[in-house]
């Protein structure tokens, strides 16, 4: 074997060494996180028609929504019904969601990742823990941040963590899941648009009443009805735009109705376009600068439901739900 011939395949020989070198350690980094790409909660997904309870909890309060036949139930709020489509895609985004990237598994810093112990005082993680039928615990993690524009394509992402491990994880999942109501239930108070309503008449205390209703000769028009002789109203579309911020008023809080001594501060009665009536009333909160509005009574059955439980409408909402008679006057 020449001399050149032999220098040829030691090279060669040096390169193949240096590629099994570099081959083991990319293995070795892959073994060291090797659920990467893999469901978080491997299994769930065949365990969905099975979960009967989720429970969230932060420092030391819990929050259950509990599934009754075919719905769901929110168990600390009086057993109100849960939005289903919302409890779905939350149990949805869990069953799906997968692992994008290790974070950190130093315990001092979890904190950063909302990622702390949940039961400390003023947590900002919450434990969820998934129950079946049987009450056998499916799933437990810790849940911190949302992550908005996940992998630059406007997707979410959430920072979780094994409730016995300290490695953090990056997955995917649109995950609104807290004990906030708003992320299990439809929190707009009425679900209608103003062609949804044929009249709607507002008596505050020993004010003039102020009653919205259609225009005889025009039917897609709103008028005030026995209004102020001689006192001119905004247009048809101005009506209608107060109609508008009135209906699309969001309740941040919800309990069993309270009884009340005095009479209501403001009640609303309503007409809807097919005939069905929905009567309110609010009270104003003494504690605090929001109010409480109920369904006193109704036939419609969007709103049966909502009768023996009160909404918090917190006070910027309240101020759009309540209609004054600066709002209607004529705007010069």
């Amino acid at each position: 074997m020449s001399r050149k011939l032999s220098l040829i395949l030691f090279i060669i020989a040096l390169i193949s060494t240096g590629l099994v070198i570099l081959t083991g350690i990319n293995n070795a980094k892959w073994d060291k996180s090797a659920s990467y790409g893999q469901y978080y909660f491997d299994g769930l997904k065949g365990d969905l028609n099975n979960v009967a309870l989720i429970r969230l909890s932060q420092s030391g309060d819990s929050f259950e929504i509990e599934r009754e036949n075919d719905s769901w139930m929110l168990v600390n709020k009086d057993s109100y019904p849960a939005d289903t489509n919302k409890v779905n895609a939350n149990l949805l985004s869990l069953a799906n969601a997968i692992k994008i990237e290790p974070k950190t598994s130093k315990a001092s810093l979890h904190n950063r990742l909302n990622l702390e112990e949940p039961s400390i005082p003023d947590a900002k993680s919450f434990l969820l823990e998934i129950f079946d039928n049987n009450g056998s615990l499916l799933v437990s993690s810790i849940l911190g941040k949302r992550k908005p524009n996940l992998m630059k394509r406007g997707d979410f992402g959430v920072y979780m963590r094994g409730t016995n491990d300290d490695q953090s994880w990056l997955v995917t999942g649109n995950l609104n899941a807290s004990d906030g109501i708003k992320n299990w239930i439809n929190t707009r108070l009425l679900d209608f648009v103003p062609d949804d309503i044929s009249s709607l008449v507002i008596q505050r205390g020993n004010r003039t009443p102020l009653k919205f209703g259609r225009d005889a000769e025009d039917a897609n028009k709103f008028i005030m009805v026995d209004f102020l002789e001689g006192v001119e109203t905004r247009t048809s579309i101005g009506l209608r735009s107060i109609l508008r911020r009135f209906l699309k008023v969001d309740f941040r809080d919800m309990r069993e109705s309270e009884t009340y001594l005095e009479s209501p501060d403001t009640t609303i009665e309503i007409l809807t376009s097919d005939n069905y009536f929905i009567d309110i009333n609010m009270y104003e909160d003494q504690y605090t600068p929001g109010a409480w509005v109920s369904i006193a009574n109704t036939d419609h059955p969007d709103q049966i439901k909502n009768v023996g439980y009160e909404f918090y409408l917190d006070a910027n909402y309240k101020d759009e739900f309540i209609i004054t008679l600066e709002d209607v006057l004529k705007i010069e």
